[in-house]
């Protein structure tokens, strides 16, 4: 092996994302036309798994150097791999020696952006090979095989001897032919590879390719028996004979009190809690706690944002409802996880559009299944940089018009339908619009742009413009109340549909019943007449005339219409918006990145970004300019006392047990999966935990959890005592996780916070005698001592479904 030396630039401390060098198979010295392929291991040090996905990470050599050259500079993981923490992996490299003297290679683990660029979330490693003149040496004779699983890890055979597990890079296999086998939960892929000298083989496994293997087993009879031998089997087979035709009239009295005997074992399962049964199912469990069905699969696109002439790519979150795994491009998918997949559109146009797009997937039980979406996305121009935004409807002359209000961010005038738009100017542009020919919930107009010398180029404008619309302005409210209806119902999730129809709605429960009372409403989305005499339908334009909610920065609300603000914790707020491109409602969390570095808060983003479960707050998207922002998915909230509750931090508290219970046990299950995936959070505080249909917690913050690690907030009542003292008490962990949820249950049910001694922590029975079975759990997570704690988050969660067990009213909403 050659030298070795680590930069001093080191990396320390618990990260998100790192990796240590393990090892290489790299020669010492090489001769000038020498080439070979060679391995350098690294190990996944970081707090969550590498992955090419959502984060694309690799290792990069660094060099550039005439002695030694490099075929391909970064490789990284297959696609959809992952190497969990505590892993390891084997990068492969393709180098020639081309003139004698000293190569200094230097690799280290990076992270791609999108931009190109790399980031190294690991020590650098130098290897020296020298290359020196003389009898040319032979070239490497052996190649690698790279298999990968997707995030599955699966055992791997090389010829019949095992080799791993996937994500798997095996070096040193000598050229010809080889048998790969990849050993799947229910089933076996095999495969054939050739591999010459140098190469690189890559092996993806599928299901679609594998079989389910039945082995078998040499007969028990033999030729050359001898008496004694057939007396012995043919007494055996006579028994075995009477010992069927017992089991069979068995079976038959089984299967006719079967009705019953399902009913009696289901009715048990659905009384006695997990702790107690002898095994626990765990479908049963999720299928009971969240009320899933067989199969339910939900596909929610995301709407893009791009310019011409760019890569473009539109998310697709997939969470599976169901009761069984799914297979969605190679990527499994457990019952009540989600993951994010990528579909490319190949459409440069500029403006507003839309494009049907099938995914294929694999359900539970096995069957190739399909889902037509609906994509939405918007693409800037290239020759002029202009906004435009569908502002209102007006009733002009017979005709429904539309709208538009068009921005010019050019340093040049820019014409459109005969109005000429200043720099920095904004102008509205009317549309004439048509009866609708079909139920689509928008339509896309045309508009032409001239800009400076350039030829003029068409625009694609969305138009929530439909067929209920048009009747409403046509004086037939019933028909048009109907339509919407009946978009709704056959299943249409369109946010444009059920917009209309709570307007149209209103105002017709405002009106006074006549037809002229009823088109004449006045406020709100649908106005009447204009100063012109014009009927006007106008969409509330939240950008220019609603009034400013505080906080929210004025470099946003060309891409925002803030609505709300619903949160502030110690790194930022939390604002409910609303996109421009396409109106959907979400929560924007902005970022303060003077507290923190910003490489630190975007490793804590990267992080989030990969977690994906019911109980964490999902991000849709990020970004860094012109400010720090994160978009997520927008909580429902909840109700107390007639006002909605978004966060615990805004909670009355105390509140009912079986409130309390709820929220923690979805608590509890969201630190239980990030804890599976190799992540700490470490600042649960109430204002990072947000409140879903349901009392669902939806956890967040994990941008703030690096305060911890940097400076502990001293008026953070959820800290740990070794998060304050780590020399007495021992370093932060999973158990610290476990005290802030334990800490949160207490708050919940008296109010009470906790003292970070441990003396005086007041339980929940001293303000109630009947609050005493709440007592073992909290005095258990609150413990000084973390040994003295329970030892996995999942041990609290089937004390909790016990109590919860014990109730027998169920909760809807926090009085």
């Amino acid at each position: 092996m050659p030298a070795c030396s680590a930069d001093p630039d080191t990396f320390s401390g618990i990260t998100f994302l790192g990796g240590k060098y393990l090892s290489d198979d790299f020669p010492g010295r090489m001769y000038p036309g020498q080439s070979g392929q060679y391995m350098v291991e690294f190990y996944n040090t970081g707090m969550t798994a590498w992955e090419n996905d959502v984060e694309k990470i690799g290792v990069e050599c660094f060099t550039d150097s005439s002695i030694i050259s490099v075929e391909q500079n970064i490789q990284l993981l297959p696609k959809g791999s992952r190497v969990h923490s505590g892993k390891s992996y084997h990068f492969p490299f393709s180098i020639t020696a081309l003139n004698t003297g000293r190569a200094d290679l230097v690799f280290a683990v990076v992270q791609l952006h999108p931009s190109g660029k790399t980031m190294a979330i690991s020590d650098k490693v130098t290897i020296t090979i020298q290359v020196t003149s003389g009898t040319q040496g032979t070239d490497k004779k052996t190649g690698s095989i790279q298999v990968s699983a997707g995030p599955l890890h699966l055992p791997v055979k090389l010829d019949g001897k095992p080799a791993g597990l996937t994500p798997l890079t095996i070096p040193e296999v000598s050229a010809g032919v080889h048998t790969i086998i990849i050993e799947g939960k229910e089933d076996v892929m095999e495969e054939t590879v050739v591999v010459d000298p140098g190469s690189l083989s890559s092996i993806t496994y599928s299901p679609e390719r594998s079989v389910i293997v039945i082995e078998t087993r040499e007969s028990l009879l033999l030729d050359d028996s001898n008496p004694i031998l057939k007396l012995i089997l043919s007494n055996f087979f006579v028994l075995l004979g009477l010992l069927f035709a017992f089991t069979t009239a068995a079976v038959i009295s089984v299967v006719i009190i079967s009705g019953k005997m399902k009913k009696i074992k289901f009715t048990v399962s659905q009384v006695l809690p997990c702790s107690i049964k002898n095994s626990c199912d765990p479908d049963f469990a999720i299928e009971t706690r969240r009320k899933l069905q067989p199969d339910e699969v939900l596909f929610e696109p995301v709407a893009g944002l791009f310019s011409q002439g760019e890569k473009k790519s539109l998310k697709v979150q997939v969470t599976n409802l169901g009761k069984k795994a799914i297979v969605v491009q190679n990527v499994r998918i457990n019952p009540g996880n989600c993951k994010i997949i990528l579909r490319e559109i190949m459409d440069d146009d500029p403006g507003d559009n839309e494009t049907d797009h099938e995914i294929a997937y694999t359900d539970g039980d096995g069957r190739e299944k399909s889902k037509v979406i609906r994509l939405q996305y918007r693409i800037k121009p290239r020759a002029a940089d202009i906004s435009w935004l569908f502002k209102r409807f007006i009733f002009k002359n017979g005709k429904t018009i539309a709208i538009v209000k068009l921005k010019n961010n050019s340093p040049l005038p820019v014409n459109s339908d005969s109005i000429t738009i200043s720099p920095g100017e904004e102008k509205e542009v009317e549309l004439e619009l048509e009866e609708p020919v079909n139920d689509a919930s928008s339509v896309y107009k045309k508009l032409q742009i001239f800009a400076g010398s350039l030829d003029p180029f068409p625009l694609s404008v969305k138009i929530p413009y439909n067929m209920g619309i048009f009747l409403y302005f046509s004086k037939e409210y019933t028909r048009s109340l109907e339509w919407f209806n009946q978009q709704l119902n056959s299943g249409i999730a369109d946010p444009t549909i059920k917009k209309y129809l709570k307007l149209i709605e209103k105002k017709l429960n405002l009106s006074s019943g006549s037809h002229k009372s009823a088109s004449l409403i006045q406020g709100g989305d649908f106005a009447v007449t204009d100063e012109k005499g014009y009927q006007v339908a106008d969409v509330k334009d939240r950008m220019s005339s609603s009034p400013a909610v505080p906080g929210f920065p004025d470099s946003l609300l060309d891409l925002y219409r803030p609505s709300a603000l619903i949160a502030s914790d110690r790194l930022g707020l939390m604002f409910r918006a609303a996109r421009v491109a396409d109106s959907e409602e979400i929560a924007l969390r902005i970022i303060d990145s003077g507290i923190l570095p910003p490489s630190q808060v975007e490793l804590q983003i990267h992080a989030w970004r990969a977690l994906k479960h019911a109980n964490i707050l999902q991000i849709k998207f990020w970004e860094r300019d012109p400010i720090y922002f994160i978009e997520l998915e927008l909580p429902s909230g909840a109700i107390q006392s007639k006002r909605t509750v978004f966060s615990l931090a805004d909670l009355k508290v105390p509140i009912p047990p079986r409130a309390a219970l709820r929220i923690t046990r979805g608590l509890a299950e969201g630190i239980d999966y990030i804890h599976r995936q190799g992540v700490r959070h470490y600042l649960l505080e109430p204002s990072v935990i947000f409140l879903d249909q349901g009392l669902n917690p939806k956890i967040s913050g994990f941008d703030a959890s690096a305060l911890p690690h940097s400076r502990l907030p001293p008026d953070c009542w959820v800290t740990a005592p070794e998060q304050r003292n780590p020399e007495k008490y021992g370093n932060p962990g999973k158990k610290t996780d476990i005290y802030q949820a334990g800490a949160i249950f207490n708050y919940l049910l008296s109010g009470q916070v906790p003292d970070c001694t441990g003396e005086n922590n007041i339980m929940p029975s001293h303000f109630r005698p009947s609050y005493a079975i709440y007592d073992i759990i909290i005095q258990k997570t609150l413990h000084v001592d973390k040994n003295e704690r329970y030892g996995e988050i999942t041990e609290m969660i089937q004390d909790l479904e016990m109590i919860i067990s014990s109730l027998t009213k169920d909760v809807k909403y926090v009085r």
